[in-house]
């Protein structure tokens, strides 16, 4: 009785967990200025570049580390 009791319990917590697991990744920023900022990298715009571009035309500061990696994720989309 109190195995299954026990059971059914752990059963819950890995359904919570796996639950929990599940993240939803919001929109960036940089997802609107795609088209954008792939044209800047093909032309040879470094992420520096890009992200003092986006600052001074666009209005939208972020880091440069943050262009690089929309790059890589763009170029090397996850399955």
């Amino acid at each position: 009785m109190v195995d299954e009791e026990l059971r059914n319990q752990l059963a819950a917590v890995r359904c919570l967990r796996r639950i929990a697991r599940r993240k939803t990744l919001a929109r960036s920023r940089l997802d609107r200025y795609r088209a954008e900022i792939e044209a800047l990298a093909a032309a040879g715009a470094s992420s520096h570049d890009i992200a003092l571009w986006l600052r001074r035309f666009k209005r939208t500061r972020v880091h440069p580390t943050t262009v690089w990696r929309a790059l890589k994720r763009w170029q090397h989309p996850e399955t």
